[in-house]
């Protein structure tokens, strides 16, 4: 889930937060399984750049070594990977699993009588045997005196590892939007935000000379059934899918015979057929998306996924 941090909310062993977020990562056959969850995080927004987290100063970060503890500063990614990376007094590189034992805190002002204290603990860094560039981050999370927890679920609710990714999600649209100001931020495994990465449309990377950019945004679109693109969802953790794409080579091809359900651009379906969940009628979710000011959506008329302007395909049995 993505989250948004405010006094009191729906999870005790967190300061607050507001899902807006894609399920467990599993397979069925060669299938994809779509879900609701965007990004899965326990921690405001998912977003932080240099001395800022979402809003909140950060205060401290530093990793320890023996006796001696170093000050680190000017986190960042390095350049096409999702490799964290920051740097101390020294001018000492730390890169991934150099981070391990880190500790970074904010003190998060909400209104409140006392601001909450919150900290993150680096646990481990480990590399992708399918894609070299994605890293994953284990990252536990702590409230003021509270107990230390991960700061990613899955689809389950199970901890999961992060993959840091540039730019931030936007909690109101679930937008992947580019770093302005060099923002950082965390895709939990498991989620949409995290599939579509592990599928392998990483926003940082290219695909034949075509930034994958959109194709990512697309994906999470489609992983979580947001039509509309004004992020409400239209399916139920663990439906499988099949996706396949326009690019050449393909990333992922199709594996079924399966129906169109539909066709997907960065702001949502460009085309639709039946909805992959009986509950959601084509007439109603049309409706919906003109009520969003996103217009008609077309029926699908054959298997090229840049029909009307789309880049990816999702074929599903609706069940």
């Amino acid at each position: 889930m993505t989250v948004a941090l405010t006094v009191g909310g729906c999870d005790e062993a967190v300061v607050g937060f507001e899902d807006v977020t894609g399920g467990e990562e599993a397979r069925l056959r060669a299938l994809h399984d779509n879900g609701v969850e965007l990004n899965g995080t326990r921690f405001n927004g998912t977003r932080f750049n240099g001395a800022w987290f979402n809003g909140a100063r950060l205060i401290s970060a530093s990793i320890s070594d023996g006796l001696a503890k170093s000050n680190l500063s000017d986190w960042s990614l390095v350049p096409g990977t999702s490799m964290l990376q920051a740097y101390d007094v020294k001018g000492v590189w730390y890169r991934g699993a150099d981070l391990a034992g880190a500790r970074l805190q904010w003190l998060v002002d909400d209104g409140g009588n006392e601001p909450a204290a919150v900290q993150l603990s680096i646990v481990d860094v480990t590399q992708s045997a399918d894609r070299p560039d994605i890293y994953f981050t284990d990252v536990d999370v702590r409230i003021d005196e509270g107990k230390w927890d991960s700061l990613c679920s899955d689809g389950e609710g199970d901890p999961t590892s992060a993959i840091v990714v540039p730019g931030y999600f936007d909690s109101v649209t679930a937008d992947w939007r580019p770093d302005e100001h060099g923002e950082i931020a965390f895709a939990c495994r498991g989620t949409a935000a995290g599939k579509c990465l592990e599928w392998g449309y990483r926003m940082w990377a290219e695909h034949g000379g075509l930034s994958l950019a959109d194709h990512y945004r697309a994906c999470t679109r489609m992983v979580r059934a947001d039509y509309c693109g004004n992020n409400v969802t239209h399916t139920e953790n663990g439906t499988p899918i099949d996706v396949s794409d326009g690019l050449s080579p393909a990333i992922l091809a199709p594996e079924t015979d399966w129906q169109i359900e539909a066709k997907w651009g960065p702001h949502g379906a460009v085309c639709l057929n039946q909805p992959r969940k009986l509950a959601h009628t084509r007439a109603a979710v049309i409706a919906e998306c003109e009520a969003a000011g996103r217009g008609t959506l077309p029926p699908c008329a054959d298997d090229d996924p840049g029909e009307h302007g789309g880049l990816l395909i999702s074929q599903a049995e609706p069940s």
